[in-house]
């Protein structure tokens, strides 16, 4: 079986160009190169994160276990450890049995152990290590923080309350990369703290950050000023970016996208007020709320007595009095107070605080005209809500932009587009190029190997003697076969018979030469020709030496 296939394929072999060899050559080196290859990457385990963040420590006693149970892992770098995706929980189980990480948070699961024999001291740190364990896989799971650590102090009881210290905590927080907290995130931080531990407030909590920055420094009334701040800076900001999505909106749609930038400012006034007003109204009838009538008449008569005034009247011996003249004197007073009812309108007016106390608004556009200016001022004026009286501004001027960068950037852009599509196709032009080419080379080769199988197989498609039969004449013996006679003729037969014994003649004439001393160039070409097809169809040559054999032992019987 392997006889007949090792002779086809130097057959095959043979009948190949020195290019052509070369592509063969090339392909299996390719092959035996690119097999292995993507075998070892199919076997290859995907790797994931066990543990991140480790302490040189606990790295290197991870590792140490790791290497005792054959088990691959891979080190990102001096605190990170990776093992095959399938081993990720089977590993950290195993660490865990083993007490790996030993300087990992604790949380509540400290209390998960035997107990028994431990002191009311010992519980209480215990307790305490937990809480502040479980705080800080709370706080790590934020966003912004890569890593953190809480302290919380909780000072023995007194018997009174004024004496009582009270309970205060410390956080200490490492930012991601590229991330910060804000000053919402840190009161967040802070309220979350005081309310995981009793009898701590928010204004006892103190959070730092990994640089020494002081984040919170506890403090109610500082905090709660940060508090209003940020929290009435937030609302001018809404309103100024409010403002300007409005105007930006307007000018993209009236004078067409990326031809207007818009700028708003607004400042409110945060002070609140209360406004009392009295108003007197009169009402059509008048009440009467209270009345009073003052009378008085008298009537004097008769003379009157006079004297001289000074010291001289009340002497020892005085002047005689004078007497004036006799006559009568009438008063009369009449007074009347009259009180009516009066309406009273009391008005109570409390203002909020967070009125817009201005708005300031900056346009630039591109390339507009005066004209044009004038009526976009008057329609962002509009839309702004702007209001002259109050102080508000609005500024529009008209400017060509520096469109230079972005042109540079898109020319760019559309350049490695282009460049990409070009690559795109080449690859997909040099794809369908290889693939046509090896498709056309293999059914090449396809093609003349079942030509050459067919024509190394075809004399012995009928047996020799058959064919001797056919050509009407016996096989002669090997040292009688020479060449045949010049101007022999054949019988008669059809186109397929008489191929079929020029192809017989032909072997015969070799192999006689086969037997036959050589003498001449001629005669090594023969033998060269004899050997190879020796080589190519061993099977016909082999029947044509039987039929000889069996032919001499006729003869010779």
């Amino acid at each position: 079986m392997m006889v007949p296939l090792q002779n086809q394929f130097l057959n095959y072999w043979k009948k190949q160009s020195q290019s052509q060899r070369i592509v063969i050559i090339s392909l299996l080196l390719a092959a035996l190169i690119l097999v292995p290859v993507l075998i070892n990457w199919a076997n290859t385990p995907s790797y994931s994160v066990a543990y991140s963040g480790l302490s040189e420590n606990d790295a290197a006693q991870i590792v140490q276990k790791l290497d005792e149970n054959r088990i691959p892992y891979r080190l990102r770098d001096s605190g990170t450890i990776l093992v095959a995706s399938d081993q990720v929980y089977e590993v950290r189980l195993r660490m865990a049995r083993e007490g790996l990480p030993k300087s990992g948070t604790v949380g509540y699961e400290l209390f998960s152990g035997n107990t028994l024999g431990m002191t009311e001291f010992t519980q209480k740190i215990n307790y305490q290590r937990a809480l502040e364990g479980e705080l800080e896989r709370t706080i790590g799971s934020l966003e912004a923080v890569e890593a953190v650590r809480v302290h919380v102090v909780r000072p023995e009881r007194t018997l009174l309350s004024s004496e009582q210290s009270p309970t205060t905590a410390s956080i200490t927080i490492k930012e991601r990369v590229g991330q910060a907290l804000d000053a919402a995130q840190v009161r967040a931080i802070t309220h979350l703290v005081a309310s995981s531990v009793e009898g701590l407030q928010p204004e006892n909590v103190v959070v730092v950050d990994s640089n020494g920055n002081l984040l919170a420094g506890g403090g109610n009334e500082a905090g709660s000023l940060s508090a209003v701040t940020d929290n009435q800076r937030a609302a001018e900001q809404a309103a100024a970016a409010e403002i300007r999505k409005q105007v930006q909106l307007m000018l993209d749609r009236t004078l067409g996208p990326n031809r207007a930038v818009v700028q708003a400012a607004v400042a409110m006034d945060w002070t609140q007020r209360e406004i009392v007003s009295n108003t007197m109204e009169q009402q059509p009838t008048p009440v009467v709320r209270s009345s009073q009538k003052i009378v008085e008449n008298y009537t004097t008569s008769g003379a009157v007595e006079g004297g001289v005034p000074g010291a001289d009247s009340n002497l020892p011996t005085p002047l005689p009095p004078v007497t004036g003249e006799n006559g009568a004197m009438t008063y009369s007073r009449s007074e009347e107070t009259i009180n009516y009812e009066v309406s009273q309108v009391e008005s109570r007016e409390v203002q909020a605080p967070g009125r817009i106390s201005r708005i300031s608004v900056s346009v630039m556009v591109d390339g507009v005209d005066a004209q044009s200016v004038e009526m976009v001022k008057a329609a962002v004026a509009a839309a702004a809500g702007v209001n002259e009286a109050r102080g508000d501004e609005v500024v529009v001027q008209s400017m060509p932009f520096d469109r230079t960068y972005y042109e540079q950037q898109a020319a760019e852009m559309a350049q490695a587009e282009q460049t990409n599509l070009y690559i795109q196709i080449g690859l997909a032009a040099a794809a369908v190029i290889l693939l046509s080419a090896l498709i056309f080379f293999f059914s090449r080769q396809i093609r003349h190997l079942r030509a050459a199988t067919a024509q190394a197989w075809q004399p012995v498609m009928m047996p020799a003697a058959e064919l001797a039969a056919l050509q009407g004449q016996t096989v002669p013996p090997l040292g009688q076969i020479g060449a045949p006679e010049a101007g022999a003729s054949l019988p008669p037969m059809t186109a397929q018979r008489a191929a079929l014994n020029q192809k017989t003649e032909d072997v015969m004439v070799e192999l006689s030469s086969r037997f036959t001393p050589v003498n001449s160039a001629e005669d090594e070409q023969r033998a060269k020709v004899v050997s190879r097809l020796a080589e190519e169809s061993p099977a016909t040559v082999a029947e044509i030496i039987q039929l000889w054999l069996n032919e001499d032992n006729r003869n010779h019987g």
